[in-house]
């Protein structure tokens, strides 16, 4: 018998009905992890229930992303995403890479018209929120889960629009990409496992927006790099590796057909727009990098009011702050690598691909589409929140190093997570029940809160829609499709619609064009308008065209049959 084995013997079995230390399943573990689960999931739920109940209904890119997704369960499937601002450097339209955004709302929406595409998009977040938890709950156990917890927390409070807008293809690549990141560190530690789920939840947040597409490519490559090094050693095996390849494949099966087989491939398009136009410039991506960073970030304060103030504010820091957030980050990673610190140093690396790609991707910006950057902040939120992330988690790795408690093992030989002195173990073993107690009241407690600023939110948002005859109008969209049946009672039908300014009559426009394909009717719009509904050939050439005219309360003033000069 060697020496551990006879520890083994030798230590004794412990009293009937007790749980060894650490075993996930304590009262005061599983309230924990519940909690966790329902700071970050809930809210997207309950806010979604809350819009319904408003009386909300899809216009603008909501009713562009429900046609799409209409039309995944048809002859007519999109190969692509949405239309993205990249475009205009060329005659052709550029979309984002991929329509899985489509597919996971296909069924929603054909489920619900009305609603699908918001609680549908709802739901897909919470489990990406889900995802999160689990991640961080596999690499440091109940602190992880919590962090994640926190992160949401500050979500809610800082970016509202993702909780009332989950729908729109920004804010839901956001919350998959925040998946992915927390999927890539599970796999960096040695959880290779996670290494399929992390392809399909890079695989969303880059089909979903293109901005998310280079980070996520680089951290489903290099993520896994340090557990390969070990399965290199003879240590575990390759199932991981199989599955996972067989999820890129399916997820990126469709947009590589499309490439291959498009007259120009969408790929093709968004090179040469990038390559073909003057960018915004390695200088100003570092600057954003540091405004995302540098305290008090820029997304701390919510959305500025207007596009002048927001360029102001992302060119505020100067690009040597940006090097040195790279910097820091590099050597945080190598430092604690060296120092067996595994966690630490894969989040470290992980934040550094995606801080740096996100500055070079910001800073590839074409200058001539500068609109796109008015919902940069939403896509600085993961990289300055993963950064903070690091620097709280050095700090604990620091006094651990103190030696205020020992450490226990990871599954790579290296230092993990603090392991509790066994007094702080019996003290927490008497308080489980108080525990639990009190994480079950801090979720319903920040649950409630959430909600009810997030409804305000939409409220404030949807009144002041109305207000200007905007995106709360939505009895036009009904009035305007009423009108149009009226004029072309059977067959396709082109449509054109006006409100008071631009902004209203796209809104209106996408919205009046989703209520008419959801009756079953096929309906276009005319020229760029159909291109951003890909495939633009809802109805066949010379089919009747209708201009309505909506006034600010959502009804309607004229409906005419147009002539085709006045597309």
């Amino acid at each position: 018998m060697n020496g551990t084995e006879a520890k083994a013997h030798a230590r004794p079995a412990g009293r009937a009905g007790t749980h060894a230390p650490h075993d996930g399943r304590s009262p005061a573990e599983r309230a924990t992890r519940v909690a966790c689960h329902a700071v970050a999931e809930v809210p997207f739920l309950l806010v979604a229930l809350a819009q319904v109940v408003q009386g909300w209904r899809p216009s603008g890119d909501e009713a562009i992303i429900s046609i799409r997704s209409w039309a995944v369960l048809t002859s007519r499937s999109p190969l692509l995403g949405e239309f993205t601002t990249v475009t205009g450097c060329t005659r052709h339209v550029a979309f984002d890479p991929g329509p899985l955004l489509f597919w996971m709302l296909a069924l929603p929406v054909r489920m619900d018209p009305a609603h699908g595409v918001l609680w549908g998009a709802a739901l897909w977040c919470a489990a990406a929120m889900a995802v999160c938890v689990e991640a961080a709950w596999a690499v440091r156990r109940a602190a992880g889960a919590l962090a994640v917890a926190g992160f949401a927390v500050i979500l809610a409070a800082t970016q509202p629009d993702v909780l009332v807008n989950s729908d729109w293809n920004p804010h839901f690549g956001l919350v998959w990409f925040a998946a992915t990141c927390a999927v890539a560190w599970a796999v960096g530690t040695g959880h290779l496992r996670w290494w399929p789920v992390l392809v399909l939840t890079a695989s969303i947040a880059a089909q979903s927006h293109l901005t998310y597409t280079l980070p996520a490519v680089l951290v489903v490559v290099l993520a896994p790099l340090p557990g390969v090094r070990r399965r290199l050693g003879g240590v575990g095996g390759w199932r991981w590796l199989a599955v996972g390849l067989g999820a890129g494949a399916a997820c990126w099966a469709v947009p590589i057909v499309q490439q291959l087989t498009g007259r120009p491939g969408n790929v093709s398009v968004l090179l040469r727009c990038v390559g073909a136009q003057h960018v915004m410039g390695g200088r100003f991506g570092l600057q954003t990098l540091a405004s995302a960073v540098v305290p008090p970030p820029l997304w701390f304060h919510g959305p500025p009011g207007n596009a002048h103030a927001l360029l102001h504010g992302l060119t505020t820091e100067p690009a040597g702050a940006g090097i040195a957030v790279l910097a820091a980050l590099a050597g945080v990673a190598v430092v604690a690598w060296i120092a067996r610190r595994t966690d630490l140093s894969v989040l470290a690396g992980v934040t550094f691909l995606v801080a740096g790609s996100s500055a070079w991707e910001i800073a590839l910006q074409p200058t001539n589409t500068a609109m796109a950057l008015l919902y940069v902040e939403t896509v600085l939120w993961p990289v300055g929140m993963l950064v903070w992330g690091v620097a709280a988690l050095a700090v604990v790795e620091l006094v651990a190093r103190w030696g205020v408690w020992p450490r226990r093992q990871s599954s790579f030989g290296r230092a993990s997570a603090p392991a509790w002195p066994k007094h702080a173990r019996r003290r927490l073993a008497q308080w489980r029940p108080g525990v639990a107690l009190l994480w079950s009241a801090t979720a319903a407690v920040f649950v409630g809160g959430t909600v009810n600023a997030a409804i305000l939110t939409g409220g404030a948002m949807n009144q002041a829609a109305r207000e200007d005859g905007g995106r709360g109008a939505f009895h036009g969209f009904s009035a305007a499709a009423e009108a149009a049946q009226r004029l072309v009672p059977r067959g396709p039908l082109g449509i054109s619609v006006f409100g008071h300014n631009a902004d209203t009559s796209l809104d209106l426009l996408y919205g009046t064009l989703w209520v008419l394909i959801s009756q079953g009717r096929e309906a276009t719009a005319a020229g760029f308008f159909a291109e951003m509904i890909r495939p633009p050939a809802y109805a066949v050439a010379g089919e009747p065209w209708v201009r309505v005219t909506v006034r600010a309360d959502g009804s309607v003033s004229s409906a005419v049959l147009a002539p085709r000069s006045s597309r």
